[in-house]
């Protein structure tokens, strides 16, 4: 049996005849009955005793149908998950993240995007800028939240915000008396920074460079919210970016404002021959409403 005649049969069995099933297909009386004539034929069996003008189902039929129904529950269920599909209510995202951004941002991002999206399952991997990048172009991940963007012709680059490099430092600290921390003001404590191989630490080591302030870096860390920690246990005062910072987790610490001021350039990337998927796209429109 084709589609259409599993069709035709199924009407015929919903209600009662074959009136009924034109009806409700939409179709002739004589285009019903000349497909079930056909569908008996094809099977060898009768699917319905024709008695005074009216059909009764076989045990064949019966039996068939209950099979039938089964199918077209199987269908109404692949119905309801393209729709859900169509709406990013199931399937997968993967995400891959700066470890600052992973920290709250983005988790805030995920927070709001899954509500009444219960049956999508989103990854989250957080990695440094050039296993970011490779993530993305390798097509292991839908969107890459960077702390920097790309300039690879592969990747669309969305600058999403700016954040500010910030100074960490405890509470009651001798530099909470300025507005705002220059190179020069941390010269005689010791500063926890990023590693020099990193964004990051070249960042900050171009704005001592500009000062003409030497640098000396008393630990180095690859993360913020390490640098962030060992500020928290008494090990010196921090130069991070602000989204370590974010969501709370270091309420316990003091923020100034680091000057010359170095902006990072927090941006989407996705592949760019790679269509992308809903649930990209709907969590991608999340992130912009999030961080306007």
């Amino acid at each position: 049996m084709n589609l259409r005649q599993i069709e035709v049969f199924r009407a015929i069995m919903q209600n009662g005849g074959i009136s009924g099933a034109a009806r409700a297909l939409h179709v002739s009386q004589p285009n019903i009955s000349r497909l079930l004539q056909h569908t008996e034929d094809s099977l060898g069996m009768r699917l319905f005793e024709r008695i005074k003008g009216r059909l009764y189902a076989t045990p064949e039929a019966r039996f068939l149908y209950a099979e039938v129904e089964k199918a077209y529950r199987g269908i109404e269920i692949l119905h309801d998950i393209a729709r859900d599909l169509a709406e990013s209510r199931v399937g997968r995202l993967r995400l891959a993240c700066s470890p600052s951004l992973g920290l709250a941002l983005v988790p805030q991002a995920i927070a709001h995007f899954c509500q009444g999206r219960t049956e999508l399952q989103i990854g989250l991997e957080i990695m440094p800028q050039a296993e970011l990048i490779e993530a993305v172009m390798t097509q292991q991940a839908d969107l890459g939240i960077a702390m920097f963007p790309s300039d690879d012709p592969a990747l669309m680059v969305e600058t999403l915000c700016r954040g500010k490099l910030m100074c960490v430092m405890p509470q009651g600290h001798a530099l909470l008396e300025k507005s705002e921390v220059t190179p020069a003001d941390l010269a005689a404590y010791p500063l926890i920074s990023y590693h020099r191989d990193t964004s990051q630490g070249r960042m900050i080591e171009d704005a001592f460079a500009q000062a003409q302030i030497p640098q000396k870096i008393a630990i180095e860390v690859r993360f913020g919210h390490t640098a962030c920690a060992l500020v928290l246990a008494g090990a010196g005062i921090a130069l991070v970016d602000e989204f370590s910072v974010m969501g709370g987790s270091f309420a316990k610490l003091e923020l100034r404002e680091f000057s010359p001021q170095h902006n990072f350039i927090v941006s989407l990337l996705q592949h760019r021959w790679r269509p992308a998927t809903r649930a990209a796209i709907g969590f991608a429109a999340e992130l912009r409403k999030l961080v306007a």
